[in-house]
């Protein structure tokens, strides 16, 4: 029998009060010497959550815990993942995602899609791009589809740190009559693959762009300005990123901003609105606030 131990990951989990472990969670995403494959985190009980990060070797995973600072009250433990199927064990433990119109679903809950659902998404997003942030895609969801329901109408778009490319397919299958494609970016090449995949499953290829940029400067975005721009990241780049992703927002035109705890959301509000946008709060989604931006004419 083939030895497959070499080919699993191993995961740092932590796992504790849910303040604390979406705490955790943001510092995963943002520093780079704790880069991991893929980060997730799911909700135990309404108190406590645990997050995984996983990496490719034990070395990484125990660096990554050595440069976090742990609180107290957190159980943190580095371990290699079992000898199965752990991508889809990990898809197995995500629920599908319901905002509005729109339904996220995985393989493993194809047949859970409501047939009054429009805009049902499959993402089978894989080792580098699983997550369990539920709150950030459902409030960027949700504020799209009230958007459209509204009489709104974008005729460009932009999917700023994509990922798996949840947001630039579900802008693709809600206005498939754009008249260029959705522009979709991310700093990881192997996102970029992800997200042409994805939407190739979806039925959307044709309607989507995916480019590797490593932010605005990058020649994909050189003389252009977007109606609509999704940037669901996290709320340390996303303050960064502010004078850009203003910049490069047209006149009238929307910004969806998610990935952002509760407790950061006035900040990033507030790095907004000085940028030149006019921000809307949204209600909190299990620890995550999503904001609207208008840049009005």
């Amino acid at each position: 029998m083939t030895d497959t131990s070499a080919l699993r990951p191993y995961a740092l989990t932590l796992t504790g009060p849910n303040d604390a472990a979406y705490t955790m969670a943001e510092a995963l995403g943002f520093s780079e010497i704790m880069e991991a494959l893929a980060v997730s985190v799911f909700e135990i009980d309404d108190l406590t959550s645990r997050v995984e990060a996983l990496y490719t070797t034990e070395a990484e995973a125990a660096a990554a815990l050595k440069a976090l600072t742990v609180p107290e009250g957190i159980t943190a433990r580095v371990t290699q993942t079992p000898d199965e199927d752990w991508v889809s064990l990990s898809q197995a433990g995500l629920p599908p995602v319901a905002a509005g119109r729109f339904w996220v679903h995985g393989s493993h809950d194809g047949d859970s899609v409501p047939a009054d659902i429009p805009f049902p998404i499959l993402i089978d997003a894989g080792l580098a791009f699983g997550t369990g942030h539920h709150g950030t895609t459902k409030g960027c969801l949700l504020i799209f589809d009230d958007l459209l329901q509204s009489g709104w109408s974008p005729k460009t778009v932009l999917d700023l740190g994509t990922g798996a490319g949840t947001l630039a397919i579900a802008a693709a299958k809600a206005l498939p009559d754009l008249p260029t494609k959705i522009l979709a970016t991310d700093i990881d090449q192997d996102a970029v693959d992800v997200t042409t995949d994805n939407a190739a499953l979806n039925g959307v290829a044709a309607h989507i762009n995916a480019a590797q940029a490593d932010g605005f400067d990058a020649p994909v975005f050189s003389g252009r300005q977007f109606d609509l721009i999704f940037a669901n990241i996290l709320a340390g780049p996303l303050m960064g990123l502010a004078p850009d992703i203003v910049a490069a927002t047209a006149s009238g035109g929307k910004v969806i901003l998610s990935g952002i705890l509760d407790e950061l959301a006035d900040d990033v509000a507030a790095c907004f609105t000085k940028a030149g946008l006019r921000v809307e709060k949204q209600p909190s989604l299990d620890g995550w606030t999503s904001l609207l931006g208008h840049k009005d004419g």
